[in-house]
């Protein structure tokens, strides 16, 4: 016989944990955000806890933020950097949107941990009603939000909102992403942290953002910006020109010595009818800078000189477009046309004849110019120094060259001579 009164049935449970990093490191402004999501009638909470009811479905979220104190801010850099290093490790062919993540999750200041639950009954329609909620906050979190994967054909993910609220996976740890392009937000803006900044630069900068935003490269939105033109002290046409001549000596001398195997000797007496075209007794000493002419007259140079000798084609480049001779600075994905930039010059009589056919750029041409370089070298050197590929396929030998070029000529660091100039990110 059945017992009249049995034990009374459990209903199963489904439960799962999902996480979201935010930008902003303040508890209010967080919880602030949470509230206005959730609605404050639904949610319940103290602290740095909050709780939502809606039906059988329960979620706990928990948000430390590194204001906190010591510890909180110890733990959010723990799971941002545990984070980062696990994404990092996948094999994408989204190399740049991988890289840009790191940059997203690098910003984080605030980790929410966030468990729900529910009847184990229509688990797809809950969880998407519970994640899409979630990812109503990542937009005014300047967030994003981690799913672990429950099996293999569910990895770990990490998804943002796009412009209608709608969930996009940003990387998935297979791989996979809804993005070609992926740019975080780049930090507070210039203007936030700096109101003094005159419009003209900060114009610059935005023009310069343009540029990188269509190329998918990130770089901190409060990157300090370059000189302005009442401050730039810009070279000359005569120093460009000088500049030119000595660049494009050099750049040859270099590949008689590295592709047509000549003697110190052979390759002097190559580039001497240069010298004699293009530069008097009293100009040669101006045009080469002593460690140029130092190169030039000495016969036991070493491999890695001559190769860095090579590297200036690249340099007469930047100074043949500073004087019109170039239409435009292409970007630097690729080495310039190295025929075409010998023979710009060799078209030239003399030196009076360089003087005559230039057309110099303009101090905001130039400035320009600079400014988007000086951000092109911010991101190699950070690809380089975390060992990621060069964003958007550049070559930073091509960028580094080409910021030393564009930092001589609007006068950096007071005006350095051309041994010491440098190229500072």
């Amino acid at each position: 016989m059945k017992p009249l009164f049995g034990k009374k049935k459990t209903r199963k449970q489904y439960e799962k944990n999902v996480y979201l990093f935010g930008l902003p490191g303040e508890l209010e402004p967080v919880m602030h955000i949470l509230c206005d999501t959730f609605g404050t009638d639904a949610a319940s909470g103290s602290g740095n806890t909050l709780q939502l009811h809606n039906g059988d479905i329960t979620v706990n979220a928990v948000v430390i933020c590194e204001s906190i104190n010591d510890e909180a801010k110890a733990y959010v850099t723990d799971q941002r950097d545990r984070t980062r290093s696990h994404f990092m490790t996948v094999e994408t062919a989204h190399t740049g949107v991988r890289t840009n993540l790191f940059y997203q999750l690098g910003c984080a200041g605030c980790f929410i941990s966030v468990h729900y639950t529910f009847s184990a009954e229509d688990i797809p329609r809950k969880r998407a009603m519970v994640e899409d909620m979630l990812i109503r906050t990542l937009p005014p979190l300047h967030g994003v939000m981690l799913i672990p994967g429950e099996t293999n054909r569910e990895p770990d993910a990490i998804y943002c909102a796009d412009a209608d609220g709608s969930r996009q996976l940003i990387l998935s740890e297979t791989g996979e992403s809804t993005f070609d392009t992926y740019l975080p937000r780049m930090g507070p803006e210039l203007h936030e942290l700096y109101p003094d900044i005159p419009a003209r630069q900060l114009d610059r900068r935005k023009r310069s953002r343009r540029i990188l935003k269509r190329h998918g490269i990130y770089v901190p939105g409060f990157y300090p910006v370059i000189e302005s033109e009442t401050k730039a002290v810009i070279r000359t046409p005569e120093e460009i020109a000088g500049r030119a001549v000595a660049l494009m000596t050099v750049s040859l001398y270099s590949e008689c010595l590295l592709a047509e195997d000549m003697t110190p000797s052979e390759a002097l007496g190559f580039v001497s009818s240069i010298i004699d075209t293009f530069c008097t007794a009293e100009t040669v000493g101006t045009f080469f800078s002593p460690n140029e002419w130092e190169y030039l007259h000495n016969a036991d140079s070493t491999q890695q000189e001559r190769l860095n000798g090579s590297w200036q084609y690249e340099n007469l480049w930047v100074m043949e477009w500073a004087l019109g001779f170039v239409d435009t600075l292409d970007f630097p994905q690729h080495y310039c046309d190295v025929p075409e930039s010998v023979r710009l010059l060799k078209n030239c009589e003399n030196f009076e004849d360089i003087l005559a056919k230039a057309k110099p750029r303009t101090a905001s041409e130039l400035l320009d110019a600079c400014d988007l370089i000086f951000c092109l070298d911010w991101a190699c050197v950070d690809a380089r120094m975390y060992r990621f590929p060069m964003p958007a396929g550049m070559d930073g030998g091509v960028v580094q060259e080409r910021h030393r070029s564009l930092n001589w000529l609007t006068g950096y660091d007071e005006s350095a001579a051309w041994d010491d100039v440098g190229t500072d990110t």
